[in-house]
């Protein structure tokens, strides 16, 4: 089993919290399966505008790195032609 960098434990545990905190700063309700989440922060323009930008840094740098992983995956499979597609394929 391969280690998981840590950076994308932050983009995963992060960006569903700064999602949750910019609708709350909002004012906005936080639907969470079927259910109405607290809000964490009262309402506040300004900070929803900075978690905003944030958010949305994050979510460019998740694509960006999702785009190397598979680049990255069809380099190897093309061009060096090593089994590294395939097992990620196997998910082994």
């Amino acid at each position: 089993m391969q280690a998981v960098p840590l950076g994308s434990c932050v983009l995963m545990a992060g960006m569903p919290l700064l999602g949750w905190q910019l609708l709350s700063l909002k004012g906005q309700i936080v639907p969470f399966i079927g259910l109405q989440l607290p809000a964490l922060a009262s309402e506040n323009k300004a900070a929803a505008s900075v978690i905003k930008d944030i958010h949305e840094a994050g979510a460019t740098a998740g694509y960006v790195l999702v785009g190397l992983y598979a680049g990255t995956a069809l380099f190897h499979h093309y061009f060096l032609r090593d089994n590294t597609l395939r097992r990620m394929l196997r998910g082994s």
